[in-house]
């Protein structure tokens, strides 16, 4: 959700089906997720803009602590911090010969829907 993401060229090598992976895969799982330490998010959320369809500092949305609770343990299940790093995963493919790093692409902002 705040991590970068790659752009990357195809190298059409036959032995990994012309395909590269999409990620690096979990860290966390996502029911472990949802138990992260509330400052966690925050240190998060003062850093990233995330646009959900929950809006929680509408005043209705902030007087429904249910809603909230229930939108921060959404936002936790796709945190940076639990997913495992990329950039270990494209420098594999690269040392493979799968694919080439073109371009380091870095979020302005989320949108969960």
């Amino acid at each position: 959700m705040g991590a970068s993401s790659f752009l990357l060229l195809g190298k059409g090598m036959r032995n990994s089906l012309c395909s590269a992976c999409h990620g690096a895969g979990r860290q966390i799982a996502r029911r472990a997720a949802m138990r992260m330490p509330d400052e966690e998010l925050d240190e998060f959320l003062k850093e990233f803009r995330v646009v959900t369809p929950v809006n929680p500092k509408r005043h209705d949305v902030s007087m429904r602590p249910e809603i909230v609770k229930k939108w921060r343990q959404q936002l936790k299940q796709e945190a940076p911090a639990t997913y495992k790093p990329i950039t270990p995963v494209v420098e594999t493919l690269e040392a493979a010969g799968i694919a080439s790093p073109v371009a380091e692409l870095f979020p302005l902002m989320t949108v969960k829907s």
